[in-house]
């Protein structure tokens, strides 16, 4: 496990915000969301389902790719119109070589993916909130 301290996030996040915000923000014409929040019990939740659908399908699930995403400007919850998100999609062990990369896993497109967690308040908040 790869643990990170308070001020190796706080960088991560200052160099984030540094370095990508000012583009993304210009793009869209405000303020992008930096953050998405997930409960532990929505969590865990998901990673039973995927253990189980898994199981269900024979797959052996191995992990979860986190990708990044953003809502369109015709998204039902205005709250997150246009803003950026994060999205996770299980993987398994690759069967065959990939000539696009993505290292040994790839992603299980059979099972659901988890998404529409709560942006940061506000979605441009920096670390920590």
């Amino acid at each position: 496990m790869s643990k990170i301290n308070f001020k190796q996030a706080q960088e991560l996040n200052q160099n984030f915000v540094k370095t990508r915000t000012k583009a993304i923000d210009g793009a869209i014409g405000k303020k992008d969301a930096i953050s998405s929040w997930f409960s532990l019990e929505e969590l865990k939740e998901y990673i039973a389902y995927v253990e189980e659908q898994g199981k269900l399908r024979n797959i052996d699930v191995n992990g979860l790719r986190v990708y990044f995403g953003a809502y369109s400007n015709t998204v039902n919850d205005v709250s997150k119109k246009d803003l950026s998100t994060v999205f996770f999609v299980p993987t398994q062990a690759k069967i065959k070589s990939d000539e696009n990369g993505g290292g040994d896993n790839s992603d299980i497109t059979d099972i659901d993916g988890l998404n529409q967690g709560q942006t940061g308040n506000p979605p441009s908040a920096t670390y920590p909130q």
